[in-house]
């Protein structure tokens, strides 16, 4: 995958609603030497996956706007999204048709934050980018 312009740095986007999440997962991965992007809702969410070039994404479920298999749903269609762009969950939800679904849309992995420290989810995004 290519390297952004930012001397090699990584770049993660992180699509989820709970401020108090974004700050944390946003801490560990700067710390951890990403740049992280968030957005607070799915439909903030699909224009920033649309519009910047990160190397993975990290996205919620349940959102207001727009949930997170819909806003996958709409960049597996979307011609200004690079497919090849690794997209991870992380929710709490533990439902078998959520996760099929986010698969079959072409989900990398499937991460429930309740199981997860942020160390965990850092090294989760080791294995894509």
């Amino acid at each position: 995958m290519e390297e952004n312009a930012t001397n090699g740095i990584k770049t993660v986007l992180l699509i989820e609603d709970d401020p108090v999440l974004i700050k944390m997962y946003s801490t560990k991965l700067e710390a951890s030497g990403y740049k992280v992007i968030s957005a607070l809702n799915g439909e903030d969410g699909l224009a920033t996956a649309e519009s910047a070039k990160a190397d993975l994404l990290i996205l919620d479920l349940m959102m207001p706007k727009m949930s997170g298999l819909d806003v996958l749903e709409k960049l597996r269609k979307s011609e200004k999204f690079n497919q090849k762009t690794p997209v991870l969950i992380l929710t709490n939800l533990t439902e078998k048709p959520e996760q099929e679904r986010a698969k079959s849309l072409g989900a990398n992995d499937f991460l429930i934050k309740a199981d997860l420290v942020p160390s965990e989810i850092v090294e989760a995004i080791k294995k894509y980018i």
